[in-house]
């Protein structure tokens, strides 16, 4: 298995490490990632990451200095109106059929395997965000150990990312620590992503996590207690210890596992950049993808949430910022969408559902309980609907009319090199 930042296999001596939580190191350094406007903004060395002029808005930290003042200038100065027209305009011109040649080269070779398995282990999540229609679902599981297996071996045979957690929160899953160490024989498996709100992540799951150079993808959206236990519906102090006791660990590791923030928030990005957790947080060794919520960034759940009435509810306008956003353009946008190509997302009891959008298992396009991994990404179902998309009739298939998670294809090219294998140093 290869860690995120590394394409190297695991050394077997290594994975039987004892971890200790303790205090923390300190020094480090600070970077911005892409910007509302989709740039890049950088402060001290990055990790390779594609830069692209259809990443939607928002802002990558990775740990360590003070933001200057200069970046916030430009923060501010991207809110004007006119570079967001501007910028709405030009997803527009770049996303008709007039630039598909630019990308169809390598959705052509994403198409022959999944670059990625997104294994929705759980679907259950003891988090209440105000934003996931989550608590809406009725059919609750958890991925039995011999169907995962199954599928592993089955995927090991070519390989690619495994990522774990999309409708549910993995951690809560009994067996997943010994879903991670099963990984470890396989080294086609590149690397293992897991997506956290991190309630689940203390001192039982951090030395499975690090032992096995998991990279950590944690959604922790608000950073002080009254807004987050407002929003989020579990314990602050719990998630805020977890946090720290994984950050410390992971900075006394010789080769620290990448970790990642996503925090959108209803501050705003100043009142984010003050907040004492946040400034603890990019003491370590991290990255932060920062957007605040009046940004537009809340999605619809193709049309399962009702975003509109979360919007009135906090006080969230709906002028120019929201008008012009790619959340918007999503909805209007006939270009293919990513999802077709990006990965394929397995929910829980083993059916292969058409994207990270459909939470409720509305569009199957096959089941690994039956069938195998190749049969399902290039047969029928999968085939005719990327033809569909192709062709520019996205508004035949029916999760997809009302969705603004619906993302260009252009996208692909922000996760895979031109040979469609992932970046080095970014999460899916």
């Amino acid at each position: 298995m290869q860690p995120l930042h590394e394409k190297k296999t695991m050394d077997p001596s290594k994975t039987h490490r004892t971890l200790k939580l303790g205090p923390a190191s300190a020094g480090r350094t600070v970077k911005l990632g892409p910007a509302p406007a989709g740039r890049a903004l950088t402060l001290g060395p990055a990790p390779r990451l594609e830069e692209t002029i259809e990443k939607p808005p928002s802002n990558i930290l990775t740990g360590y200095k003070k933001v200057p003042a200069s970046t916030r200038i430009k923060n501010w100065v991207k809110k004007i109106p006119f570079f967001q027209e501007m910028d709405y305009l030009r997803r527009k011109i770049y996303d008709s059929s007039l630039f598909d040649f630019a990308v169809k080269d390598l959705a052509e070779k994403l198409a022959q395997w999944p670059p990625a398995l997104l294994l929705d282990v759980t679907n259950r999540c003891n988090a209440k965000c105000v934003w996931c229609p989550n608590p809406d679902l009725t059919d609750l599981g958890a991925m039995k150990m011999d169907l995962y297996r199954k599928i592993i071996d089955d995927y090991a045979v070519r390989g690619g990312v495994v990522h774990f957690g999309t409708f549910g929160e993995p951690l809560m899953d009994k067996t997943i620590k010994e879903k991670i160490e099963y990984l470890q024989k396989f080294p086609a498996i590149k690397r293992v992503e897991v997506l956290t709100n991190a309630f689940f992540m203390n001192e039982k799951i951090i030395p499975t996590l690090l032992e096995n150079s998991v990279a950590v993808d944690i959604s922790l959206d608000e950073l002080d207690r009254e807004t987050f236990e407002d929003v989020k519906k579990m314990s602050y102090d719990v998630v805020r210890k977890n946090i720290i006791d994984l950050l410390e660990a992971n900075d006394r590791l010789d080769r620290p596992v990448p970790v990642n923030f996503r925090i959108k928030t209803l501050k705003t990005m100043e009142e984010t950049l003050d907040n004492e957790f946040f400034n603890i947080i990019q003491s370590h060794q991290c990255t932060i993808a920062l957007t605040p919520i009046e940004n537009n960034i809340i999605s619809n759940w193709a049309g399962r949430f009702d975003k509109d009435g979360f919007l009135d509810r906090y006080g969230i306008g709906s002028g120019k910022a929201v008008r012009f956003s790619h959340k918007r353009f999503n909805l209007t946008n006939t270009a293919p969408c990513t999802q077709l190509w990006k990965w394929m997302v397995v929910y829980w009891d083993g059916s292969v559902v058409l994207c990270c959008a459909d939470m409720f298992s509305s569009t199957p396009v096959g089941n690994l309980r039956e069938d195998s991994i190749a049969d399902v990404w290039g047969g029928t179902v999968l085939t005719e609907l990327r033809k569909k998309m192709i062709a520019r009739k996205r508004f035949e298939i029916p999760i997809c009319q009302n969705c603004d998670i619906h993302l260009s294809w252009h996208h692909l090219k922000n996760d895979y090199d031109s040979n469609a294998e992932p970046f080095i140093g970014k999460f899916l």
